[in-house]
């Protein structure tokens, strides 16, 4: 197997190469403008480019200084997290790095809540990584529950699976290798784990819906209910990460017109997050 390299921090962050689009599409822009305007007009064209080189300057500052004033209350919330995190929980070996394509701290605060409030017996992750040794430290100071966690690619699987024996947390929990495949969901079809490796997850108190990868298709997360809504036990909570992003915020408001669900709170954290809860029969009977 040959020998991978390691990959730069800002690749895995699709925003970094977004703002560097955009910040050369308009200095090109204006480089092109001015060039035709000197050839066209000459020595008036200077000080169209100067007036419009100063207006570019002041609005780059203007977007990184903004851009950093974000980055840094980002980064204090995500330290308090961190904090909040470790005195909750007794970690016993190092954690894989998390924010950026993995689970923020803020939201793993949040799943720690739900669990140690609510003592769910079944978790299931859609997604797994250091969120799923988080959550099994979590059902371990909770005193009850089993975790499942999801993954489509087999060698983070395998990562995950191997961190939780490191951590002492394979005895409650485990990775399911499940490759994306064709699935049909209101006569769309998308790429979603294979369900045969499904068929025997028990009923789910707490449902973290946190996969795919956003890249792999237009509303990736939305098959999650239609395939696992039946094994939810009524009162069950749905923790949707990434709610700040357009797609997670469209799946959950269809959802929420497909299925029995209460919107329990949605939260502005870094990367957004909403919790759901299925309605029980006695719920809905009382409506």
């Amino acid at each position: 197997m040959p020998l991978q390299k390691p990959v730069r921090i800002e690749e895995h962050d699709p925003r970094f190469f977004k703002y560097r689009r955009e910040v050369l599409t308009r200095w090109f822009l204006w480089a092109g403008v001015s060039i035709m305007a000197w050839v066209l007009v000459r020595e008036v064209s200077l000080l169209f480019a100067l007036i419009t080189l100063g207006g570019l300057l002041l609005d780059t500052l203007l977007r990184v200084y903004h851009q950093l004033q974000v980055e840094n209350i980002q980064h204090y919330w995500q330290i308090e997290a961190v904090f909040s995190l470790y005195s909750t929980l007794k970690i016993d070996h190092p954690l894989p790095p998390m924010r950026l394509w993995a689970a923020s701290p803020d939201f793993l605060v949040l799943s720690i809540a739900l669990i140690k409030r609510h003592k769910p017996g079944i978790v299931v992750e859609i997604g797994s990584g250091v969120s799923t040794i988080v959550n099994s430290y979590a059902l371990r100071e909770a005193g009850r529950g089993s975790l499942i966690a999801l993954e489509h690619e087999e060698n983070f699987a395998a990562i995950t699976a191997d961190n939780l024996i490191a951590h002492q947390l394979s005895s409650l929990a485990q990775v399911i290798y499940a490759p994306l495949k064709p699935v049909w969901v209101d006569g769309r079809e998308f790429l979603w784990y294979d369900r045969e490796q499904l068929a025997d997850i028990p009923a789910i108190d707490l449902l973290i819906v946190d996969g795919p990868p956003e890249k792999t298709g237009p509303l990736a997360r939305l098959p999650a209910l239609s395939v696992l809504f039946d094994k939810l036990n009524d009162g069950a909570y749905i923790l949707v990460d990434d709610f700040m992003r357009t797609d997670e915020h469209t799946m959950v408001s269809q959802w929420v017109q497909a299925f029995p669900l209460q919107v329990v709170r949605t939260y502005a954290n870094e990367k957004g997050a909403a919790i759901l809860r299925k309605t029980s029969v006695k719920d809905r009977s009382a409506e």
